[in-house]
């Protein structure tokens, strides 16, 4: 029987010739001699593995068959047979039912520039490419290997280009299936071979490319140098959730293709894409490339959608003819800072303590100050920080250190401030007084008000003594209205912190003068003094009638029983010269009267009998 013969390298499966079986011979071996351009007979069971070009009928009669499109099938023993052709580019046809199949031509490689040099480019351009072409490979080799394949182009339209594992990030294909290399190095020396894919004329070929050192002198022009390429951020601060463009500033007019990677190296497990400027721009995503990233005119890379991980170098890698260019630069991603907190390990502190404080922020905060009452604060001897100043340390506390403390939080996209955090100092009593000052003298009856004043926090609480004595009065002032002798003397003023334990006294002297009024008698309730003054009222009230009776009786006692002379009025007649009264003219309103004479006694003692 016949046996299935492996791919030949570099023939098409579907290029492959059907050999027909012309007789019994061939099945048992015969066929073309040895050295007749390899012919093998191929056995294939009918439905497996025939050659896609040959039809599933049958038209063989009698040993013989008629050829139909490229090939027939034998009907003899229910048995196919097919004979596989490699040959030189010439060949044979056996037998009346053979088609040749279109023969790999050898392709001419043209280099340009023909010795080129490290740090330039060369192209490498298949001769008189096919129309029909379908795909062309590249292989850094002397074999189509596919360990070795570069990359397939496919011309389209639109032209696709399929890296493979040879690829470097500098190879890339364009019309006619040339081959272009930027920023050539001394190990690209080497065969590199094409595999043309045409229905009428695949070729293959292979060409050896020179990379040579470059040499400076009269003679050779040196290979252009990688420039260093600057790369500006827009906008030069991007945050979460924005987009940025790195933009290579100054790109050469002959730009070929560019690279961008996701590091600070060309390495090419980091390269995001490839982007080929041309009339239609063609953009190749590789390893890094998330969905986010695309390529636009001059090279320019744009990241929508930024996350805080996309932070870090990136790098482009410019291919020209004149200017090749590298590049890397650092891209920041910002958040929107939250708004920080300040946590006191205590909110009151004693004089001469220590206290901290800490703030609660975000650790993408670029900047942190510390302020006291809105002013910034600066370390000294008393105020320490922390190595991420987050801890703000205040030791041998003054009263100066209390007040409201904040922390800010800045990065290049945002500014925060906490809310105060009032941190109080406990200090004092020092000392106390009393105002006004002593010795003071009142009369009695005369209001005095003495009022205490101590500095101190928490404010103290007072108290009063006189003479030694606690008066159970509180607060700051005492008011008292002195009626006797007994409100005289040293009043003392007492000022306490509870907190710092610490107690502050004043005194003042004060001396009450005048008469004091005969207080009433002890022990008598208010009823029984009211008992005494109604009826000392109604004593009085007697003694004035009896003393009215008494005077009423003496003025009516006769004058015999008196003794004094008894006064007679009586009606004088009128005046001489005084004459009539006029007829029509009033009476004299006013009688006139004369002072009676007293009678004898014995008038009065007849009249009295």
């Amino acid at each position: 029987m016949g046996r299935r013969l492996p791919d030949t390298p570099g023939v098409p499966a579907q290029k492959r010739l059907p050999w027909v079986e012309a007789g019994p011979a061939a099945a048992k071996g015969g066929g073309a001699a040895p050295g007749e351009g390899s012919l093998a007979a191929e056995r294939v069971e009918r439905g497996r593995g025939g050659d896609p070009g040959v039809p599933d009928t049958k038209d063989c009669t009698r040993g013989q068959c008629k050829c139909k499109r490229r090939g027939c099938r034998s009907g003899v023993r229910g048995t196919t047979w097919y004979l596989s052709l490699w040959s030189p580019p010439a060949a044979s046809v056996l037998g009346s039912c053979l088609q040749p199949a279109p023969a790999q031509t050898p392709v001419t490689i043209v280099l340009t520039p023909p010795s080129p040099a490290v740090g330039g480019g060369v192209s490498l351009a298949p001769q008189n490419p096919p129309q029909d072409l379908l795909s062309c490979s590249w292989y850094r080799s002397a074999t189509t290997d596919p360990s070795s394949r570069i990359l397939t182009y496919y011309p389209g339209p639109p032209p696709v280009q399929t890296n493979d594992s040879a690829h470097t990030g500098r190879e890339t294909a364009g019309p006619g299936c040339a081959l272009h290399i930027a920023g050539l190095r001394l190990n690209d020396t080497g065969s590199y071979t094409v595999d043309i894919q045409s229905p009428t004329s695949p070729g293959l070929s292979t060409v050896h490319l020179p990379v040579s050192a470059s040499v400076l002198g009269s003679c050779l022009q040196p290979a252009p140098a990688q420039t260093p390429v600057t790369i500006v951020l827009t906008p030069p601060s991007p945050a979460v959730g924005g987009g940025v463009s790195l933009a290579p500033q100054n790109p050469p007019q002959d730009l070929v293709v560019c690279s961008w990677y996701r590091s600070a190296t060309t390495d090419a497990s980091s390269r995001i894409l490839t982007y080929y400027p041309g009339p239609a721009p063609v953009q190749n995503n590789d390893l890094a490339h998330t969905g986010r990233e695309t390529a636009g005119p001059d090279c320019a890379l744009h990241i929508a959608g930024l996350r805080l991980s996309d932070t870090g170098k990136y790098t482009v890698d410019i291919q020209s003819r004149t200017s090749p260019g590298l590049g890397t630069v650092h891209l920041p991603i910002s958040e929107m800072l939250p708004k920080p907190t300040v946590t006191p390990n205590q909110a009151q502190v004693l004089e001469s303590g220590t206290f901290t404080l800490t703030c609660n922020s975000s650790p993408r905060a670029d900047t942190l100050l510390w302020l006291r009452d809105g002013a910034s604060l600066t370390p000294s001897d008393r105020l320490g920080l922390s190595p991420d100043n987050r801890t703000l340390t205040v030791s041998g506390v003054t009263r100066g250190d209390a007040g409201a403390y904040q922390c800010e939080v800045r990065n290049p996209v945002s500014t925060e401030r906490s809310e105060p955090s009032t941190v109080t100092v406990a200090y004092g009593p020092d000392s106390a007084r009393i105002d006004p000052p002593g010795p003071i003298d009142l009369t009695l009856g005369s209001p005095l008000t003495l009022s205490c004043v101590a500095d101190s926090v928490p404010a103290p609480s007072y108290r009063w003594v006189l003479n030694g004595t606690d008066t159970n009065k509180t607060g700051t002032s005492l008011t008292f209205n002195p009626t006797t002798l007994d409100h005289q003397g040293m009043y003392e003023c007492q000022a306490d912190n509870p907190i710092t334990n610490r107690t502050a006294r004043a005194s003042v002297a004060v001396r009450v003068t005048g008469t004091a009024p005969v207080a009433p008698r002890p022990g008598l309730s208010a009823g029984a003094v009211a008992g005494i003054v109604i009826g000392s009222l109604a004593g009085v009230a007697l003694v004035g009638v009896g003393a009215y009776f008494l005077y009423s009786r003496r003025q009516t006692e006769t004058p015999k029983e008196t003794g004094a002379p008894v006064l007679v009025y009586e009606n004088l007649p009128p005046k001489a010269g005084a004459g009539p009264a006029q007829p029509g003219s009033p009476p004299d309103p006013s009688p006139t009267y004369q002072t009676l004479q007293p009678r004898q006694q014995d008038v009065y003692e007849e009249l009295k009998k």
